[in-house]
């Protein structure tokens, strides 16, 4: 690798030479001396061929990626065919969207499609022209490239060659394959829809390397329901920053297929959603509203939902199957962790045996942390995952559901869990934060009570678990299930099992839904459709999770959780209203649209 130092060019072109025209320099980072270029050793020589993409190195050709190019006076070239023969390392940067170059001794350069400028070891230099993508490649201004890596130019005719400090030179092997560009392509399995009809996209891209790593649609909706001519484009980008671009024409035919509404309920994928008229739903039938409940205790700790003192943030004693939800966000000024500790209160060991548990965080984001959650404690539900065992001896202390602890939790982040368990002893669960560098097993006996001073509600609450069962056929007409209304869905009461005082499960949050739907009738759709506002949660329907997700004032849409095949179906539901999300919701079922060919 050379030492790159200061160099300027100094160019004059003779008139049969117009076509490769290189304005002066603006000042480079290196030191300028009589204007020539100062470089130790002996020099190797790179040969570029204008318009073309032919290039030789010391008696060897190479082919690069994009011709040498003059557009106004200025040539411009592939940064990354050039920086590569002088043996330099060439990343992409996803986040700056900048061609990050690595060379020479402690040298770092980049470069940015329509910025004039580039930035070598952290300071910024003028280019004398603005570099560009050429389906996915980054061309930049020769002179400014030449500055920048301290190279001498010579113009020979309709050549330009780079003088390169000794030790870039190529060793006389074949050259390893370049990587070249993706190529975008796709296909439709036909040319010509009507309106409301599916449409099918094959994605058909390639790359030499198998690495393509992201793919950017436009227009490709699955159905348009306007006749005339749609355009659609997809853009695939490859893991060195390269992309390519594909465009394809669809005409829509006038003869209707399915109307919007028709083809929303027949095609919207599920756990995705569609527009609705909000206020029609309030005219559906409502299902009978009768439910059981199961001896579930719920331990709710939100309550300061923002915490700014180290301290105790909820504690009761609880024995049997219990149910936890946590949903706290770290205000302490620096970083924190939460912990929940286990203290056997009987006289005799008593066993702790988790079952269920979905943890996220931390995050910026409280309804995310609340979706995570939910979608992790359903999952492992499923798979059994998350079970394991303890015993504590009495008045033994242990840190449980160690999730929640494993990371030190930003000031402003959130973090959220559910899970469950059971114990065949009295067990007191305390919630505490304390700073990121404290001991909780230390610290407990001393650690003050918070008062929640929020309208958000910690407490305990008995008959956590509502289940509703219905043997009647479900889906012959549009019907809803309303759910955390206060209405047909009381909220729970309970105690503050710190203050001791009356406590009331607002939303019902943390309480476990299980809905029995015995017989579902074919060809109904199921989905969820929020009433409050933002909601991004999860649901369980039989044994998938499907993810739900709810942005801004959502009553006119709905999301999709299930459709019932040709025949009559049982169908059962779970679902914890989750953290950080607004209430009430409701379910719907819906007739789905008659398929037509």
């Amino acid at each position: 690798m050379m030492k790159i130092k200061k160099a300027i060019l100094a160019v004059s072109l003779a008139a049969s030479q117009a076509a490769f025209v290189m304005p002066v320099y603006a000042e480079s980072p290196y030191e300028v001396q009589d204007k020539q270029v100062q470089l130790n050793g002996v020099t190797n020589q790179l040969v570029l061929y204008l318009n073309s993409r032919k290039m030789e190195q010391n008696g060897l050709e190479y082919t690069a990626i994009r011709e040498a190019t003059v557009k106004q006076g200025i040539t411009y070239v592939s940064l990354r065919s050039i920086t590569e023969r002088l043996g330099y390392k060439v990343e992409y940067d996803a986040n700056t969207n900048e061609v990050l170059v690595s060379g020479g001794e402690a040298t770092e350069s980049r470069f940015k499609a329509n910025r004039n400028t580039y930035i070598l070891n952290g300071a910024s230099y003028p280019m004398n022209g603005t570099p560009y993508m050429d389906e996915g490649v980054l061309m930049l201004p020769l002179r400014s490239l030449s500055a920048a890596y301290g190279l001498k130019i010579t113009l020979e005719g309709s050549q330009a060659i780079l003088e390169l400090p000794a030790g870039t030179a190529t060793d006389p092997k074949p050259e390893p394959e370049r990587n070249e560009p993706p190529v975008a392509l796709f296909a439709t399995d036909k040319h010509k829809y009507r309106i409301g009809e599916f449409i099918r996209y094959d994605d058909q891209s390639t790359d030499d390397e198998d690495a393509i790593v992201e793919r950017k649609w436009d227009n490709n909706e699955p159905a348009f329901f306007q006749p005339g001519i749609v355009e659609v484009t997809l853009q695939v980008t490859d893991k060195h920053g390269l992309s390519s671009t594909y465009k394809q024409q669809i005409e829509i035919t006038s003869e209707l297929l399915y109307t919007k509404e028709e083809f929303n309920r027949l095609f919207t994928p599920v756990g995705s959603n569609f527009e609705i008229a909000g206020g029609s739903v309030l005219s559906f039938d409502a299902l009978p509203y009768t439910y059981r409940t199961e001896p579930y205790t719920l331990f709710r700790a939100s309550g300061p939902e923002t915490v700014n003192y180290e301290g105790i943030l909820y504690q009761d004693t609880i024995e049997g199957t219990t149910l936890f939800m946590i949903h706290h966000k770290n205000d302490l000024g620096e970083k924190a962790k939460f912990y929940v500790v286990a203290e056997n209160k009987g006289e005799a060991p008593a066993s702790v045996e988790i079952g269920g548990l979905g943890f996220a965080g931390p995050s910026i984001h409280p309804e995310v942390a609340g979706r995570l959650a939910a979608a992790r404690y359903f999952e492992s539900m499923i798979s059994g995952s998350a079970s394991r065992s303890m015993t504590l001896v009495p008045g033994e202390k242990k840190l449980i559901f160690t999730e929640l602890s494993a990371a030190a939790v930003p000031n402003g982040d959130v973090v959220t869990l559910n899970a469950d368990l059971v114990s065949d002893g009295p067990i007191q669960y305390t919630v505490l934060i304390v700073k990121a560098n404290h001991d909780p097993l230390e610290m407990i006996s001393a650690l003050p009570y918070l008062d929640p001073k929020e309208s958000i509600i910690r407490g305990t609450f008995q008959d956590s678990a509502r289940v509703f069962e219905y043997n009647g056929l479900v889906g012959t007409k549009p019907e809803r299930l309303p759910l955390t209304d206060n209405t047909t869905d009381p909220f729970q009461k309970g105690i503050d099992g710190i203050k001791l005082t009356e406590a009331t499960n607002s939303g019902n949050y943390g309480l476990l839904y299980y809905i029995v739907l015995n017989r579902v009738a074919p060809n109904t759709l199921i989905t969820f459709n929020p009433r409050g506002g933002l909601y991004s949660g999860a649901a369980r329907v039989n044994n998938d999770v499907i993810h739900i997700k709810h942005i801004g004032s959502t009553k006119d849409s709905t999301s999709v959780l299930y459709r019932t095949g040709d025949q009559e179906e049982k169908v059962e539901l779970w679902i914890t209203p989750a953290a950080g999300s607004n209430l009430p919701f409701t379910f719907l079922f819906l007739p789905l649209p008659e398929a037509r060919n």
